[in-house]
């Protein structure tokens, strides 16, 4: 599946477990309850995406874009790993778990800013960071 483009479609629902998505473009689509468990999506492109419930356990998003992302409610999972992560500017973390050590470091981000175009939500209230 790397290098597809799924942007602009709803994929509500569709499972990309344990699928090897690089550098896939799923820019301003609709990933409302999709499931990345266990997926490599390095590099890959959710700027404006909707993944509101999304399964997102174990997944890696190194390289991947994040920005204006909404990813509210996500299921993250203990091994899920943002390291790497190239943007979540006026991305929505709204009531996402997230483990400490993820938070820390997307806090730490120096694209931790700004507010979601759709929801209005700002990026860093929405990570709950400690400022």
């Amino acid at each position: 599946l790397s290098g597809s483009d799924f942007s602009n479609q709803s994929l509500k629902g569709v499972a990309f477990q344990q699928s090897v998505v690089r550098d896939c473009d799923f820019k301003n689509s609709n990933l409302f309850g999709a499931s990345f468990f266990d997926a490599t999506l390095d590099g890959s492109d959710f700027e404006g995406a909707d993944m509101t419930l999304a399964n997102v356990e174990m997944a890696q998003f190194n390289r991947a874009n994040l920005k204006n992302a909404i990813l509210k409610e996500m299921y993250v999972g203990g091994a899920t790993l943002f390291e790497g992560v190239k943007s979540i500017e006026n991305s929505d973390w709204t009531d996402t778990d997230l483990r400490k050590d993820q938070k820390k470091y997307l806090c730490a981000h120096p694209t931790a800013k700004g507010t979601n175009p759709v929801t209005g939500v700002d990026t860093r209230e929405s990570l709950m960071c400690p400022d």
